[in-house]
């Protein structure tokens, strides 16, 4: 974890890669970038103070090679809300924002691009848990890098044409 120096304050965060994920029971901020068609997902429960923050690339595990249930929303959304629940979440608590699911590559296809499917798949699953979606920045054609502020309760959204906005 890094430690941030501000004025007032030290402010700790934590990076989470492509494929992984995180759960903080504490103010630490949660930070993912190269947000493409990847999706970053957001969970929260405020009353218990526990963060949590997947960076998943593909839909579904279904024909995969990898292993890695974090690579994947079907597999990797339900393991956050266990590790959240193990760390003292109450899962009728959490709230969901979600970021990502771009179309970065324009190829004639009849199949729903990698990005639209990871969104439909994540919003499935939000509903099937009734986790409540807060917001949401998805689709475009634009790169995303993201950092959850527990203490905010929001989602600060950076593009690769450096514009800034706060979910």
């Amino acid at each position: 974890m890094k430690r941030l120096e501000t004025e007032d304050t030290t402010v700790t965060r934590r990076k989470i890669g492509i494929a992984e994920y995180a759960v903080v029971t504490d103010e630490t901020a949660l930070v993912t970038s190269g947000l493409g068609s990847c999706l970053g997902i957001v969970l929260f429960d405020s009353r218990n103070t526990v963060s949590g923050l997947i960076h998943v690339m593909l839909p579904s595990v279904d024909q995969a090679r990898d292993s890695n249930p974090a690579k994947f929303v079907d597999t990797g959304l339900p393991l956050l809300i266990d590790e959240m629940e193990a760390a003292g979440a109450d899962v009728d608590r959490l709230q969901a924002w979600i970021v990502g699911g771009s179309e970065m590559l324009n190829f004639e296809s009849s199949t729903e691009s990698i990005g639209s499917r990871n969104i439909a798949m994540a919003e499935q699953l939000l509903d099937d848990h009734g986790i409540p979606l807060v917001d949401a920045d998805i689709g475009g054609g634009h790169g995303r890098s993201i950092r959850f502020d527990p203490a905010a309760e929001a989602v600060t959204i950076r593009t690769a044409d450096d514009s800034s906005r706060t979910i």
